[in-house]
């Protein structure tokens, strides 16, 4: 027999996620929760699926749609595309595109992808580049109790139906 644990997955064979250039590549957003196996149960199949492996990559690693295609063989680059565009939709992942002085003395463009398992809002991506982080956001899955002065009722809905008899 050629391999004894040919049960294996293929993952298990596979070479390590390329890392992109040094300053470019994934990097993680500050204050994220803990991981969890739900944290992406809120998505298709697909997009978790994706979600869940970029939430496992290191820091720097290259997060490129071909790169990404050709390390997850079951979706092609046109998939891909679609998924980081929800995931970046959703709050998850974030892409900015910004300057910086190279090696050579002259500035380039630089994309940085951030990855956060928490989801955030355009207000907390705004503000991350300029480095004004936002404090933690409260664990969804603990709310905080809010001050007695900031509880609301829900209003009460009434229908005709239960209103009763048309007094008329």
């Amino acid at each position: 027999m050629a391999d004894e644990n040919s049960s294996l997955p293929t993952a298990a064979y596979a070479a390590p996620h390329p890392l992109a250039k040094p300053g470019f590549g994934k990097r993680g957003a500050p204050d994220q929760h803990p991981r969890r196996a739900t944290d992406f149960d809120h998505f298709p199949r697909r997009e978790a699926s994706i979600a869940a492996y970029l939430d496992r990559l290191p820091e720097g690693a290259d997060v490129s749609v071909k790169t990404l295609a050709k390390v997850l063989p079951d979706y092609g680059q046109c998939a891909l595309r679609t998924a980081l565009r929800r995931l970046s939709d959703a709050g998850h992942l974030r892409r900015f595109t910004e300057t910086f002085i190279g090696s050579g003395g002259s500035p380039q463009w630089v994309t940085r992808t951030y990855f956060s398992r928490t989801a955030r809002d355009d207000s907390w991506w705004a503000a991350l580049p300029a480095g004004n982080v936002p404090q933690a956001e409260p664990d969804e899955h603990q709310p905080a109790d809010p001050a007695p002065s900031a509880r609301t009722t829900p209003p009460t809905r009434f229908s005709r139906a239960s209103a009763g008899p048309n007094p008329a």
